[in-house]
């Protein structure tokens, strides 16, 4: 099966903390979260909406802030490349090269767009 790739952004809450730092031999840093959008997920009258999961790449110091800041649950919107994939038979979105836009104040009030 051939995978697709397409700019794009996607809007929801934070999922599972805490946030994963990979890092790489090159001194590189990649941050890996979960985010998840309800608002396209359509159900039956009476029923739940479960949220369509990504997983979230984000690069270098972006990566390393959206760690430290990012909590279970923040209202967030990723811009970045999204990728489907396919894992033992089912299809995954995955945002790769991702950039944070915090939609709520921090615990400073401040907004972060990183």
């Amino acid at each position: 099966m051939a995978s697709i790739s397409v700019a794009g952004t996607v809007v929801g809450k934070a999922g599972e903390s805490p946030v994963t730092i990979r890092e790489f031999s090159s001194g590189s840093k990649v941050a890996v979260f979960s985010v998840v959008d309800k608002q396209y997920v359509y159900a039956k009258q009476g029923e739940e909406r479960k949220g369509q999961f990504y997983q979230v790449e984000v690069i270098g110091k972006a990566g390393e802030i959206a760690a430290e800041r990012l909590n279970r649950g923040d209202r967030i919107a990723v811009n970045g490349q999204l990728v489907q994939r396919e894992y033992n038979g089912k299809l995954y979105l995955d945002i790769k090269n991702g950039n944070v836009t915090f939609l709520e104040a921090g615990k400073d009030g401040s907004k972060s767009i990183f």
